[in-house]
């Protein structure tokens, strides 16, 4: 259909978690942060993505977005994609002007602030929210990274960092958004998670949504299906040849049903020649029936040695032919270079005698 079928995943499970909101016919909707992965989403994706708020505000459910680092502009003059969505309805409430902004919704007070545009702009609008004492309860919605946490962090630049005092400020709840899984950092403070994978770093993570129930001080993970992705056994290789690699590869894929699944395997210890003399075209074969495979090659990490004598030096004409014959030369004569090679590895040279290799090709 020449879609990309990681972007249909998503898709996929977003609109499961969609079809179990309208059921659950919740008071609002709350998403903190990432609604896209880009400033510039795909036309495909802003299609995709107004429908599934249209089936959500049109079932009379309000609805509040903040925006996250992914789909905020680095620059002020940069329009956000968020202002085509402005005239969907009135359900519809987006926080996208680096701004804080708060509102009313069924006697709760939302207070929304989404990603800045800098560490001290954010700071700046943290300090502008205040405790709406007239309503029954208060909720904070925030994207960023808890400080003091550093798993919470998804290693990006334009990560901004919430300070823990806010959390003790007097909020019902605290909405949090960018870490993609599901995770209590304490009692009403909750990270919702991503609805479907997003790396193999969050391999057995279940994914889904949270419904609160603000007067029985609950909450209620929902599951979305989502890929399948599984880990196989590692592989040590320190003792194997390439064909022996070969068969660990095939047995260990044949063991479980790794049809349509994404799927890891690490092979660590694996010896430098033994690696470049694999045929990955072989290797491709072997995991063709998984949707995606990461194949974790970690290559041996060879003890340095200092070569004094006959003994030593020997050995390196060897190597260098194995090393010359695995590797693709391109424009160079590759019979003379192993000749210029050997000639100059066989030499009886002190080192400052030497010249570069690449100072005497011709």
């Amino acid at each position: 259909m020449g879609f990309n079928q990681r972007e249909e995943d998503i898709c996929s499970s977003f609109a499961s978690a969609v079809d179990q909101i309208i059921t659950l016919s919740p008071d609002f909707v709350l998403h903190t942060g990432d609604l896209f992965h880009s400033v510039r989403p795909t036309n495909r994706i802003i299609n995709f993505a107004i429908r599934q708020i249209l089936r959500i505000v049109s079932q009379q459910i309000p609805m509040v977005i903040i925006s996250g680092n992914h789909d905020t502009p680095k620059q002020r003059s940069v329009g956000s994609v968020f202002s085509f969505f402005e005239v969907l309805s009135p359900l519809l409430h987006l926080v996208y002007k680096s701004k804080y902004e708060s509102l009313s919704l069924n006697q709760t007070c939302i207070h929304a602030i989404p990603h800045c545009l800098d560490q001290e702009g954010f700071k700046e609008e943290l300090a502008k929210v205040r405790i709406d004492k007239e309503v029954k309860y208060n909720i904070l919605m925030l994207h960023g990274v808890v400080a003091g946490i550093p798993e919470f962090s998804m290693g990006e630049l334009s990560e901004q960092e919430i300070p823990t005092s806010y959390f003790d400020a007097g909020f019902d709840y605290v909405a949090l958004g960018h870490y993609h899984r599901h995770c209590e950092v304490e009692p009403g403070v909750i990270y919702a998670g991503s609805t479907e994978r997003l790396s193999m770093s969050e391999l057995g993570q279940e994914k889904g949504f949270l419904e609160v129930d603000m007067a029985k001080d609950k909450t209620i993970f929902h599951r979305v299906p989502t890929r399948d992705m599984i880990e196989l056994p590692a592989l040590d290789a320190k003792d194997l040849d390439q064909d022996q690699v070969y068969d660990e590869i095939d047995s260990r894929s044949e063991a479980v049903d790794i049809a349509d699944k994404i799927v890891r395997l690490k092979i660590a210890n694996v010896p430098q020649e033994v690696y470049n003399s694999l045929d990955f075209r072989k290797i491709v074969e072997l995991k063709s029936r998984a949707f995606h495979f990461d194949l974790k090659f970690e290559r041996r990490e060879e003890k340095q040695k200092a070569f004094t004598g006959e003994t030593s030096i020997g050995k390196l004409p060897l190597e260098f032919q194995q090393y010359l014959r695995q590797s693709v030369v391109e424009n160079l004569n590759k019979g003379r270079l192993l000749e210029l090679g050997l000639k100059y590895l066989t030499e009886e040279k002190t080192t400052d005698e030497r010249q570069p290799i690449e100072n005497r090709l011709e």
